[in-house]
């Protein structure tokens, strides 16, 4: 499956489709283009990633915002290619934009240890730009968002919430396969692993990208660390381990297959070193998560749950949450 080579201009034109029209949303002060795009890292199917700053009633104008949302999601669909316009809850007041440009790392960590937004909203954001060069505003924001993402007293919360995280899906998957609820146990088993893989990465002063290319990502990193034991162990109890893969994509959904196709050639074409075992790999484990939180009717022997392995998968998590606390 071929890459056309105009899936840059195409994300240009949609992204200036997208700030045009969100930016003329009553109550919307500005505009920051975070994720892979505003990265300046793309690939043909990265997602357009917005944060919007509002200066008017934020419920009013969120439910103006994700209307248009809606319309131009359909509009991209319908006109030959589908593309996600991700902008939602992560949105922020001026009010809030104002105190955190002349906040330190302590309102900083205060902030995102009470509130989600600014946990996931800060990552989000991370060496994004303002839609409009010259909203001052906004730059400031975003830049103080980019300078806290990785501050010492900042990574330590963020690696204090995953292991947290980590601990308590760790206790649930043992009350699940106690109570003989193992698809569940499976579920929780995977929400630790990868809360502790988190966790390692903020450690190594790394973050995770593109969701269809984390685990892959997360090899590489290791690889570098002289970790690769640790990526694969943490990889096989979150059902992420490349072996077996040509199975679970023989068992997966029509939906599954086509987006591992389609995510094939854009990885090679954007000079990415991976692997179709390493792709498939990537878009079964981020799939089984989505399918697993968002649509469980979608769920069948491909996501490999309940875990054959459970038991001792369960007892490694044990020893390797101990290792990292």
């Amino acid at each position: 499956m071929s890459v056309s080579p105009r899936w840059r201009e195409l994300h240009r034109d949609r992204l200036d489709e997208a700030v045009r029209r969100l930016s003329a949303i009553p109550g919307v002060h500005g505009l920051i283009v975070g994720g892979s795009v505003g990265r300046g890292e793309p690939w043909p199917m990265s997602d357009i990633d917005v944060l919007p700053l509002y200066d008017g009633d934020p419920e009013q104008t969120a439910a103006h915002v994700e209307r248009e949302q809606a319309e131009l999601v359909d509009w991209w669909a319908a006109s030959g290619r589908a593309q996600t316009l991700d902008v939602g809850w992560l949105a922020f007041t001026v009010a809030e934009a104002r105190e955190a440009a002349s906040a330190g790392a302590a309102w900083a960590v205060e902030r995102l240890t009470r509130d989600r937004r600014w946990f996931h909203g800060m990552d989000k954001a991370f060496r994004g730009r303002p839609a409009d060069p010259g909203d001052l505003l906004t730059g400031r924001f975003v830049a103080w968002l980019t300078e806290m993402r990785f501050h010492p007293a900042v990574v330590e919360a963020r690696i204090g919430w995953w292991l947290r995280s980590a601990a308590d899906a760790r206790a649930r998957a043992h009350g699940e396969r106690s109570a003989g609820r193992l698809d569940a146990a499976t579920y929780e088993l995977r929400e630790a692993a990868r809360a502790l893989r988190l966790a390692v990465l903020e450690r190594w002063g790394e973050r995770l990208g593109s969701m269809g290319r984390e685990w892959t990502g997360f090899e590489r990193m290791a690889a570098a660390r002289g970790e690769p034991a640790l990526a694969e162990g943490i990889a096989r109890l979150a059902g992420a381990h490349a072996g077996g893969v040509a199975e679970r994509e023989r068992l997966a959904p029509p939906w599954l297959r086509e987006r591992i196709d389609l995510c094939w050639e854009p990885r090679k074409a954007v000079g990415e070193q991976v692997t179709y075992q390493q792709n498939a790999r990537d878009q079964l484990a981020a799939f089984d998560v989505h399918v697993a939180r968002h649509r469980p009717d979608l769920a069948g022997p491909w996501t490999g749950s309940p875990d054959p392995d459970l038991d001792e998968h369960l007892r490694r998590l044990d020893v390797l949450l101990a290792e990292h606390s």
